[in-house]
């Protein structure tokens, strides 16, 4: 599921294209994977989010 939801996200597909049942468990997972198509640790660890976390020096 998680892989379907990763690959979706990489062709572009919106986030409606969930085929499971809204409020089930596959389709949370599915859901998770197209929103971090890295995964969780790859979003806590990206740069864009240190950067963000992190003052700008002048």
């Amino acid at each position: 599921m998680a892989r379907d939801g990763r690959e979706a996200r990489y062709r572009g597909d919106p986030a409606s294209a969930n085929p499971h049942p809204e409020g089930s468990e596959a389709h949370a997972v599915w859901r998770r994977a197209w929103e971090t198509p890295e995964g969780e640790g790859a979003e806590r660890e990206s740069p864009e989010r240190r950067t963000s976390q992190t003052p700008l020096s002048s």
